[in-house]
């Protein structure tokens, strides 16, 4: 796991919350019991001698096409024993209860290297892997590669497993959940087509924490054009804005987190302490 996201899920686990429920609540889905993961669609890079896991945000897959990929996907899955369900193109929950061994990594964390390193390992990964294999092969010839092929995209050969928790009673959406830590996965994007709030007047309402992943897809890509790009985004659209509400006491304190591929970075400030000017901001902790 990256730094944010072991710090996002001992939160989370601290809530007596895990982050495979952030997203069934999210897409409200209700889970039986037994051990379940996120699965993602991929595109796995064949290199030379091994194959490298890609960033699944630049596929584009869209909800339709994903969806009909799922369906082959839980025919396989039902012979295995195993139960799949759909949450969204880049999101499926999949229960598979003689698992709950597995160790696994994030897309992320895995994002740009060899994946036996980092694939999910356990006693049963045999079986992971054979289950993968029968998918693949089934989406080889599906119509919706050569379309997208035909549109110059990468295909989806790959499923990513990760993120098991075990749900010994299930889980239901209508369950009491902690609404502000699923609000990250909502939180508004310069970059997503929805409404931009650059205004100071939004902040006052935004949940307690909220995930601002822009730069995520440039940075595992080395983009850094576009990474530069999109940190003068978030610094017209949210740091400003909220710079401005902190002076203006519309909110009382904040607190960020900043993240690399492996330093985390913890900041508090508050109205007083942006008067401190004899203080300067650093970003030392973060780059040593």
């Amino acid at each position: 796991q990256l730094p944010h996201e072991v710090w996002l899920n001992a939160r989370l686990h601290t809530a007596q919350s895990s982050l495979l429920q952030q997203y069934a609540h999210l897409f409200n889905i209700n889970l039986n019991p037994g051990h379940w993961f996120l699965v993602t669609p991929v595109h796995l890079h064949i290199a030379r001698n091994h194959l490298v896991l890609t960033d699944y945000r630049d596929l584009h897959l869209s909800e339709s096409d994903s969806f009909l990929l799922y369906e082959i996907a839980k025919t396989r899955c039902n012979e295995a024993g195993a139960e799949l369900v759909f949450g969204s193109a880049t999101i499926w929950f999949l229960r598979t209860d003689n698992w709950s061994d597995f160790v696994t990594s994030s897309p992320d964390a895995a994002c740009g290297h060899n994946i036996e390193v980092w694939s999910a390992k356990g006693a049963n990964e045999f079986a992971w892997r054979k289950l993968q294999n029968e998918i693949q092969m089934e989406w080889f010839i599906h119509p919706v590669q050569q379309q997208r092929e035909e549109h110059g995209e990468k295909v989806i050969n790959g499923l990513w497993l990760w993120s098991g928790t075990s749900l010994p009673t299930g889980f239901s959406a209508n369950n009491s959940i902690d609404i502000s830590m699923a609000q990250p996965y909502l939180s508004p994007s310069p970059t997503d087509g929805r409404e931009k709030h650059s205004s100071e007047h939004f902040f006052p309402a935004l949940p307690e924490l909220t995930l601002l992943d822009q730069l995520s897809s440039a940075a595992l890509s080395n983009d850094w054009g576009t990474w530069l790009a999109l940190v003068i985004e978030l610094e017209n659209s949210w740091f400003k804005p909220l710079c401005t509400a902190l002076k203006s006491r519309k909110l009382d304190q904040l607190q960020l987190h900043l993240s690399n591929n492996n330093t985390l970075l913890s900041i508090r400030t508050n109205n007083n302490a942006l008067r401190k000017f004899w203080r300067t901001p650093t970003f030392k902790q973060l780059i040593t």
